[in-house]
């Protein structure tokens, strides 16, 4: 018996079915995501507006991150995490930022971020986006819907491609539980959140 007939004979045989069973149809190829983009947090900002008894009050926080997947060519395949740290408010004096890192307001230390993480993304007109998604402060979360302004892409003098995106939306503070002062600071807050996310 020839041997060596007989083994380039089941090497023939198995052959075809070892394609097939690593072989993958074409229409099972993963669809494509939206491309990453990290925000660029020295060139974002994060701002917020309250009524103090009578006048509007502006404060901002100085420390936010995230990640932003986006496709121009395809918005509802975008994605928005960010997350804000309550610790960095800012409205220029130390001792009221330190009241409000306390437990009448933010509860920093045991509530240390505010974040958001999208559950969905919508194309809402020509470079405007609706994103739903759930916004966690102080232990609290609830599902939000924010309007976002696509405001540009293209390359920087860094050698490295940006985009920027601007939203502006309102809260009541008061269903995150952060109900300090209530009504002499104002429960309803807007918050403005411009980002300069820079791909890859």
């Amino acid at each position: 018996m020839n041997f060596k007939l007989l083994a380039l004979g089941a090497l023939a045989l198995t052959l075809p079915l070892a394609y097939q069973a690593v072989a993958v149809p074409a229409s099972a190829a993963p669809v494509s995501a939206a491309a990453p983009w990290k925000v660029d947090s020295g060139h974002s900002s994060v701002v917020f507006r309250v009524k103090h008894i009578v006048a509007p009050f502006w404060g901002r926080f100085d420390k936010v991150s995230g990640n932003v997947q986006w496709d121009a060519a395809k918005p509802e395949t975008a994605s928005v995490e960010l997350s804000v740290d309550v610790g960095s408010i800012n409205t220029n004096d130390g001792k009221r930022d330190d009241h409000l890192r306390g437990p009448d307001f933010f509860s920093a230390k045991e509530f240390p971020t505010m974040t958001f993480k999208s559950t969905k993304v919508a194309k809402k007109g020509e470079s405007k986006l609706e994103a739903t998604g759930d916004l966690t402060l102080h232990g609290v979360t609830k599902s939000v819907t924010v309007p976002i302004e696509v405001v540009g892409e293209g390359e920087s003098p860094f050698k490295d491609t940006r985009a920027g995106f601007e939203a502006t939306f309102e809260i009541k503070r008061s269903d995150f539980s952060v109900n300090g002062y209530l009504p002499a600071i104002g429960d309803e807050v807007r918050i403005i959140v411009a980002l300069e996310c820079v791909k890859g």
